[in-house]
């Protein structure tokens, strides 16, 4: 009997409820918001937050929620935003500029530069770089040097119809044409990093020697009281001046030159945008945010903290990050907090007993209260890029040398193996190690040490399920030994580094630098890039807990996706079908989403695509090895237009029968 007979049959039929290119990750990360921010910009409720290496976020709620811009691989030292154009200056890569609210970016004429500041004053543009100032007077879309051309610029500022140009060890140069000519002032001696006006005022922000100002138009200037600081950033607002400085955020009355300290104690306070009593601070952990002019603040959502480890124990998530510890969920990842351990690079985390170990760049940390305290145990001063736990006997492989504790890490001594062991993963007597020289092994307790045959490799990570082990390489993608590292087999995913890896059943999930998540089925033969919603990020960490698949990715937080999405049909149905056979969708006309059926008579590879009326690929709903059976899927067209779709399937047979059909659906809003 054929499913597509009637489908009120007593045919079993496992539902995949998932829509494969448009499901998608999203990311379940609240809390875990660091990040070294270097630049904000505020426009109405949108505020844009530029940031050391990766690129712009926005948000479109006044800073409640963000979400990282395409720009998302550049150092942004200046941002500015006016009506639906955003400039953003970048660290060697110069200017580029969006003319849709940010989100795309082409980089401009300026392509090469450090641009530290950008002015808007008028119809002109001036954007401080590394060579000068350059001025653009169509918006952006050309850009002329100006005839301050050999000096590095880091600060522009405005006061009436005279604009100001902070330097690098040339002081402050003025232009009273508008920036047709400059000349350099009294101050000619000092690293201007920021400059403010106010009133008849201009103040000049140094590195190192605090606060200069002039009440002449920049003709004479007078050092402060507050002369030994380093000042970020500077600006006005009200009857204040707000000096961001690296030990706070200083304030002083307009009439006055007395700065003293405000809010943000002992911070550095790099960047900083004030409108009326809403106060954005940009510093090297991250965006914060205050609606009492100082009085409160905090911490944005901006989620650009570096993930690097997982581990999922006794209902609790625990994440490590670069450079802020370890934070942990208890609501599968819907929101984090910060542990005490709060200041390290977390390279791995793992479970022994009771307590929970963390491996850093300064030694192993141990929690016995599930991360609410954690102790620093006698292997100390050392970076820890692996751990792994049976009994009371902890392995560590460190950055100099593989050190073990056989008593819970209260002691720990030194081996002779002294390969810089990335990873680490336990088999049965055999413990498995990943190092700069491919996989080495030991069935004596590290006591001494054999090569595999993979052995040309730096392997980042190892996953083993029986006697089949799994390594992933740096730019060479992923091995798979079915005979516990004997051979390896070289998979279809070879060209790119793994960082992490993650196994269900028969399911390998690999993330990767720069290219997300592959996802395969059939023990590596082929890979399907799963990065819907995510988007290529660099993902340093893959964890299966609750039914979902958590990525830790570089500079974005947590992001988690329902592995029913990751790994597509489960089961097949109950019956054998007697031949290949596609189903007409249905609904159809549909919106958003329509079920689609097929069945297999033998084992083979499918794969089930939809396309629009021209041709072009829209999205691949199944890519894997299936045994005979009866699948459906649901497909979820809610990005795509109306109008009218085809899919198509394509059945590659073991037996050597090939099969494709196609059928029109119709989506209809």
């Amino acid at each position: 009997m054929s499913y597509f007979s009637g489908l009120s049959s007593l045919i079993i039929i496992f539902t995949i409820l998932n829509s494969y290119s448009f499901a998608q990750w999203t990311q379940t990360s609240s809390g875990i918001n660091r990040g070294d921010i270097r630049s904000v910009a505020v426009n109405g409720n949108e505020v844009f937050a530029g940031t050391n290496l990766y690129g712009v976020f926005k948000s479109t709620d006044n800073g409640t929620s963000w979400n990282q811009t395409s720009l998302n691989n550049r150092t942004v030292y200046s941002v500015a935003a006016i009506g639906q154009k955003i400039y953003a200056g970048t660290s060697l890569y110069g200017l580029y500029v969006s003319t849709d609210n940010g989100n795309t970016w082409t980089q401009s004429s300026i392509n090469s530069q450090i641009v530290s500041a950008i002015l808007v004053s008028g119809t002109n543009i001036f954007a401080g770089t590394s060579s000068g100032i350059y001025v653009s007077t169509n918006e952006g879309a050309s850009w002329n040097p100006t005839s301050l051309n050999n000096r590095e610029v880091y600060s522009l500022n405005q006061s009436g119809s005279t604009l100001f140009a902070g330097t690098s060890g040339f002081g402050v140069y003025v232009s009273s044409d508008n920036g047709a000519s400059w000349t350099q002032t009294s101050f000619n001696n000092r690293d201007v990093f920021s400059l403010a006006s106010s009133g008849s005022h201009i103040y000049a922000g140094t590195n190192n020697n605090g606060i200069y100002y002039s009440s002449n138009n920049g003709q004479n200037w007078t050092q402060t009281a507050f002369n030994s600081s380093v000042i970020y950033s500077m600006t006005s607002s009200g009857q204040y001046i707000y000096a961001g400085t690296n030990s706070g955020l200083y304030r002083a009355d307009q009439s006055q030159t007395n700065f003293t300290i405000y809010s943000l104690n002992d911070q550095q306070v790099r960047c900083m945008n004030i409108n009326g009593n809403s106060i954005f601070a940009g510093l090297p952990d991250g965006l914060k945010y205050s609606s009492n002019s100082g009085t409160n603040w905090l911490q944005c959502e901006l989620h650009n903290a570096s993930v690097f480890s997982f581990l999922s124990h006794s209902n609790v998530l625990f994440a490590g990050t670069g450079g802020y510890g370890v934070y942990k969920s208890t609501n599968a990842g819907a929101t984090w907090l910060q542990t005490t351990l709060d200041n390290r690079n977390v390279s791995c985390i793992a479970v022994g007993g009771s307590s929970v170990y963390a491996g850093t760049d300064n030694g192993v940390y141990i929690s016995s209260n599930s991360g609410a305290t954690w102790n620093q145990s006698a292997f100390d001063n050392e970076v820890i890029y692996s751990l792994a736990i049976e009994g009371n006997t902890i392995y560590a492989g460190g950055g100099y040398a593989f050190h073990l504790s056989t008593n819970g890490g209260t002691n720990w001594s030194q081996t002779s193996f002294q390969e810089i062991c990335l990873a680490l993963v336990l088999s049965g007597n055999r413990l498995y190690a990943g190092t700069y020289n491919g996989v080495f092994y030991t069935t004596n307790g590290a006591a001494t040490w054999e090569q595999t045959s993979l052995n040309g490799q730096s392997v980042r990570t190892l996953l083993v399920n029986g006697n089949t082990l799994i390594a992933g390489t740096d730019f060479s993608g992923v091995y798979v030994s079915t005979n516990s590292g004997t051979n390896w087999t070289h998979t279809s995913l070879d060209t790119v580094s793994i960082y992490s890896l993650a196994l269900e059943g028969n399911h390998i999930c690999a993330g990767t630098y720069e290219y997300g998540v592959f996802v395969s089925h059939d023990n590596g033969q082929n890979w399907i890039s799963r990065n819907e919603g995510m988007g290529n990020q660099s993902i340093g960490a893959l964890m299966i807990s609750g039914g979902y698949l958590y990525s830790g990715t570089e500079a974005n937080a947590v992001w988690k996706r329902n592995m029913s999405q990751i790994i597509g049909i489960k089961q097949i149905s109950s019956e054998i079908p007697a031949s290949f056979s596609l189903g007409q969708n249905y609904p159809n006309p549909f919106n958003p989403s329509t079920t689609i059926g097929f069945e297999v008579p033998s084992a083979g590879i499918v794969q089930l695509r939809v396309f629009d009326i021209l041709g072009k690929e829209q999205s691949i709903l199944v890519s894997q090895k299936l045994q005979r059976g009866t699948y459906e899927v649901i497909f979820d067209g809610s990005r795509l237009n109306s109008g009218v779709y085809f899919y198509t399937v394509d059945f590659n047979g073991e037996n050597g029968i090939y099969r494709k059909d196609s059928k029109k659906l119709v989506l209809s809003k």
